[in-house]
């Protein structure tokens, strides 16, 4: 008989994504409430800020729409990160945005803002980022996020070890329990899904 042994780790800190802020799903609610329970240290990058108040300014969502993200995130108590250097934080999106290029065939321009996120998130030092974008959620890009942490890894030491993974609201319902997230279920989720395009 073979038993299925599973590979957990305690979840130290999360990020969230403008998707996963924004999209109308109860179980977002419900991963929110357990964040909250066990007061899992949570966090926004400042480009996710800037998207969702650029989508607000440009009318691509409501006023109403904006106020919910907003309230969520606050909710969590989650604090802002980014990247204070600027030059290697470029250096390491254009790290990024080339192996997206290469994994996901879409141009630079289409994941600027996806780069950003990633390496401010990874920097960071983030064990989960949230989103509700299938391109971020997929075995791609976690490709693309280990190339990123190779790169960096000689500048920032603790960057070398990062174990960032990139999952949605469902997934987390299914892999989180009381503070442990399980590692081997989370790779298992994963599905080969490919960027197509301009998604913002």
């Amino acid at each position: 008989m073979v038993y299925y042994m599973s590979r957990t780790t305690p979840l130290r800190t999360l990020s969230l994504d403008t998707s996963f802020l924004l999209k109308n799903k109860p179980e977002i609610d419900q991963c929110i409430k357990m964040i909250i329970k066990d007061r899992i240290p949570c966090f926004l990058t400042t480009t996710v800020l800037s998207e969702l108040q650029q989508l607000k300014v440009w009318g691509r969502i409501s006023s109403q729409q904006y106020k919910k993200a907003i309230s969520r995130w606050k909710k969590t108590g989650g604090q802002i990160i980014d990247f204070k250097n600027r030059l290697l934080s470029d250096a390491f999106a254009k790290e990024c945005m080339i192996s997206m290029n290469e994994y996901h065939g879409v141009s630079e321009d289409d994941v600027a803002n996806d780069c950003n996120i990633l390496v401010s998130t990874l920097k960071n030092g983030m064990d989960l980022f949230l989103s509700e974008d299938f391109h971020f959620t997929s075995k791609i890009t976690q490709k693309v996020i280990d190339e990123i942490t190779n790169a960096a890894c000689t500048e920032f030491h603790q960057m070398c070890d990062a174990g960032l993974y990139a999952i949605d609201a469902e997934s987390f319902l299914l892999v989180y329990d009381h503070g442990v997230i399980d590692v081997e279920e989370i790779e298992a989720l994963m599905q080969n899904i490919q960027k197509s395009g301009k998604n913002f």
